[in-house]
């Protein structure tokens, strides 16, 4: 995408004018793929070449499409092409942590423009996390116009915003999207943060070879995003991909959510914390169990590695009942996978159905931390273009797209 001033005369689109079906489907087009020149998208589209034209030029005028050079000619006048206004305004996304909040400022294209992180001494109440937010959106305002706001939390999170129940945070019926639209009447999406993790891999990441992938992250919990068929599945009310509150064994340690046994119990920070406990670490932290891994310290490894094994029994129930074509594996404690990926990989091809587990990918996703910011940007921008949470243009269209510029 090109990268041009938005100009002055023209700041808004109007509702009617984004709610259209017609509009919309251009913009899905130009935003989920190449630049390509007004006759490609009347073939794609199926819609007239007058009605693209109309259309087409109202987003010219408002600045949200922008001409961006020619392409090759099939035996007449070069043709111009289309593509989204990356600068037509910003989004911002936020990340809520146990003990930070961290956020970014974006383009329409999810380049990072300006971002801060806000470090919480004690377990986040709701006032604390939203007061960050709030100096947060503040300063970001006085770059430009904020279009919308995108937050990732774990947790079960319904369609309109509303926290369900997080077990990490504690909290339970916060209508968060709500209360942050009150402040300041910009546009508000939540989601799991796994999810927008998801998303972002999806779009731009270790994903976006696949249509169908499961996307599982370990760090201070454990969750899933589940890609189902190119869309972004997130179940009756949000709770979709809870992977970490599967139940492993019965008689297991106690889970934060009140249940034994939960993966999450046996294969998270929470687990090494816990199993840090019972040794003679100095300093009892992650971090010098991580260094006495790299050292070839026996317990830390084996502790790595009764991590991957019970990773690795939660995901093979996730395979055997999705049948994805790959599993990206991200988080925080991506860092140490060397450390139990084997072991997680044995366990996951070694429990699934032979033919699944040898067609099965097991990747780690390449976005790094920056992905979950990036995902949640997305929530924000496919919330005001009004798109749907696919992840990327649908083979079809893309071959399509692909016939008609040959």
């Amino acid at each position: 995408m090109k990268h041009l001033s938005r100009s002055e005369n023209s700041r808004t689109i109007s509702k009617e004018l984004m709610r259209d079906y017609n509009t919309r489907a251009v913009i899905s087009l130009l935003y989920n793929g190449d630049p390509i020149p007004r006759k490609t998208i009347s073939q794609i589209t199926g819609l007239t070449p007058a009605t693209i034209s109309n259309i087409t030029s109202k987003l010219i005028s408002s600045d949200l499409i922008v001409e961006v050079g020619v392409g090759q000619s099939t035996g007449g006048r070069k043709p111009t092409l289309l593509d989204i206004n990356d600068d037509f305004g910003h989004v911002a996304a936020v990340k809520i942590e146990a003990r930070r909040v961290i956020s970014g400022l974006y383009d329409l294209s999810t380049n990072k423009i300006d971002g801060n992180t806000t470090e919480i001494d004690s377990e986040p109440d709701l006032d604390t996390v939203l007061e960050i937010i709030r100096q947060d959106l503040n300063s970001y305002s006085k770059t430009g116009e904020v279009l919308g706001v995108g937050i990732g939390v774990s947790g079960f999170i319904s369609d309109s915003g509303t926290i369900i129940y997080t077990p990490i945070l504690g909290w339970s019926d916060v209508p968060l999207a709500d209360v942050l639209l009150t402040d300041s009447s910009i546009p508000v999406v939540v989601d799991n943060d796994v999810n927008a993790f998801t998303l972002a891999e999806g779009w731009l990441g270790a994903g976006k070879d696949y249509e169908d992938f499961l996307c599982v992250t370990v760090g201070e919990g454990v969750g899933a995003g589940l890609m189902i068929d190119g869309t972004l599945h997130r179940g009756a009310i949000g709770g979709a991909g809870e992977i970490g509150h599967i139940t492993l064994d019965p008689n297991g340690p106690r889970c934060r959510c009140g249940e034994n046994g939960c993966l999450e119990a046996l294969a998270s920070d929470y687990f090494l914390r816990n199993e840090i406990e019972k040794l003679d670490f100095k300093p009892p932290t992650i971090e010098n169990l991580s260094s006495l891994a790299s050292e070839g310290n026996g317990q830390a490894l084996e502790i790595f590695q009764r991590l991957g094994c019970n990773l690795g029994l939660g995901i093979k129930n996730l395979v055997n009942t999705l049948n994805p074509e790959a599993v990206l594996l991200g988080g925080e404690r991506l860092s140490e996978a060397d450390f139990f990926m084997p072991r997680l990989k044995k366990e996951v091809l070694n429990h699934s159905f032979p033919e699944e587990a040898r067609k099965l990918k097991i990747v780690r996703a390449n976005l790094g931390q920056e992905g979950w910011l990036i995902g949640a940007a997305l929530l924000a921008i496919r919330n005001f273009l009004n798109l749907p949470l696919h992840h990327k243009v649908r083979s079809v269209e893309k071959q399509e797209v692909k016939q008609l510029k040959n």
